[in-house]
C-alpha cells in the first residue's frame, strides 16, 4: 500500500502475518473464567443444597456421580479457575505494576528491567508457601473421632 487511503490488495494481505490481538486473547480468557466461575458456583450449590449432609450422603448419586465424585469436580473446577486467574494476572502484570507504582507509590518507573517479573514470581512463591503452611497446620490440628 502506498497511501493511507489505498485499499489493501490480496497480494499485500497475503504477505502480512496474521496474529491474534491481546484484546481478543483477554476477552476469551475472561469468558472462560466467567464460565468456569459459574460452573464452580453451581457445583458448590449442588453439594451444599442438593446432597444430604455428611454420612447421610452415602449411596446418593446425581447423574451417576456420588458426593465424592462431585467434590472432585468442584476441586478440579477450582484448580482450573486458579490457573486461569493466574494467567490473567500474568497477562496484566505490567499494567498492575504500573498502576501500583504510579497511583500507590506515586513514582514513575522509566522502563521495565525485569524486576517486576521477579516481584511477581516472588509473590507467587510467598502465596504458595502460605497455603502450604496453612494446610500443614490444618493437617496437624485435625482430630479424629473417638
Amino acid at each position: 500500500m502506498n497511501s493511507v487511503t489505498e485499499k489493501p490488495t490480496s497480494k499485500t494481505t497475503a504477505t502480512r502475518k496474521t496474529r491474534v490481538s491481546w484484546s481478543l486473547i483477554n476477552f476469551f480468557l475472561d469468558l472462560l473464567l466467567l464460565i468456569n466461575f459459574v460452573v464452580l458456583m453451581w457445583v458448590a450449590a449442588v453439594l451444599q443444597f442438593i446432597f444430604p449432609v455428611g454420612a447421610n450422603a452415602d449411596g446418593w448419586t446425581l447423574w451417576g456421580g456420588d458426593i465424592v465424585a462431585w467434590q472432585n469436580i468442584q476441586f478440579t473446577t477450582l484448580c482450573i479457575l486458579t490457573l486461569g486467574v493466574t494467567v490473567h494476572l500474568m497477562l496484566h502484570w505490567n499494567w498492575i505494576c504500573a498502576v501500583f507504582n504510579k497511583q500507590i507509590l506515586k513514582r514513575t518507573v522509566p522502563h521495565s528491567d525485569g524486576a517486576e517479573t521477579l516481584v511477581g514470581v516472588g509473590l507467587i512463591a510467598v502465596i504458595v508457601h502460605i497455603i502450604a503452611i496453612a494446610m500443614l497446620f490444618a493437617k496437624w490440628s485435625i482430630v479424629s473421632p473417638g
